[in-house]
C-alpha cells in the first residue's frame, strides 16, 4: 500500500472540514427560525378550526333539511297516487 501524498492529504482534509462547516453553519443559522409547530400561525388555524366547524354545521343542516324534503316527496306521491285513482273512479264511474 502505498503512502498517502501530501496533495491528496491536504485535498481529503479540506474536504471534510468543509463539509463539517457547512453542517455547523447550517445548524447554528437556522437556530432562530421557529420550529415546525411553532411556524404554524395560531390566528390562521384558529380561523381553519372556525370555516371546519362552519363546513360541519352546513353539511348537518343540510342532510336534515333532505331528510324532510325526501319525506314531503313522499307524501306528495301519495297524495298524488289517491287523486288520480279518484279521477280515474270518476271517469270509470261516467
Amino acid at each position: 500500500m502505498e503512502p498517502v501524498g501530501q496533495t491528496t492529504f491536504w485535498t481529503v482534509f479540506t474536504v471534510i472540514i468543509s463539509a463539517i462547516g457547512a453542517v455547523m453553519m447550517l445548524f447554528t443559522s437556522h437556530t432562530g427560525e421557529p420550529k415546525h409547530a411553532q411556524a404554524a400561525h395560531v390566528s390562521r388555524v384558529s380561523e381553519l378550526e372556525v370555516k371546519s366547524e362552519r363546513v360541519s354545521v352546513n353539511v348537518e343542516n343540510n342532510a336534515r333539511i333532505l331528510d324532510e324534503v325526501k319525506l314531503e316527496i313522499k307524501e306528495l306521491r301519495t297524495e298524488q297516487r289517491q287523486s288520480s285513482q279518484e279521477i280515474l273512479r270518476a271517469i270509470e264511474g261516467r
